[in-house]
């Protein structure tokens, strides 16, 4: 698929998020520090994600890396993270993507003949 067909499967896919509530980050600020719903075009593929906020994602970073994963920003930080993968899937599922889970773990993957 081309480079443009992916870009219009992510912008139909970007829509149907927004429908579901979601506010996309805009293309070109995927490394803003407020985080938010990822929708970009990989390798040949659509990937869906969600990224938390950095106040969020560099506490539990910094209380990982002193060996305490039990602490409660950690605890935040993987509930929202598992959570927000969950309804994602269910979300691009139900508006009829066949979304698959990103082999690292991290997002969906919706592939030019899956959507």
């Amino acid at each position: 698929m081309a480079v443009a067909e992916l870009e219009a499967l992510a912008a139909r896919v970007r829509f149907d998020l927004e429908s579901a509530g979601f506010t996309p980050v805009p293309p070109g600020h995927e490394d803003d520090p407020d985080g938010g719903l990822l929708v970009t075009v990989f390798h040949g593929h659509v990937h869906v994600s969600w990224r938390m906020h950095d106040r969020l994602g560099d506490a539990a970073l910094d209380i990982k890396e002193a060996g305490r994963q039990g602490e409660d920003v950690v605890v935040r930080y993987e509930t929202t993270r598992a959570t927000m993968h969950l309804a994602l899937g269910s979300i691009l599922n139900a508006f009829g993507y066949r979304a698959r889970p990103h082999a690292l773990g991290f997002g969906h993957i919706i592939a030019p003949d899956q959507s």
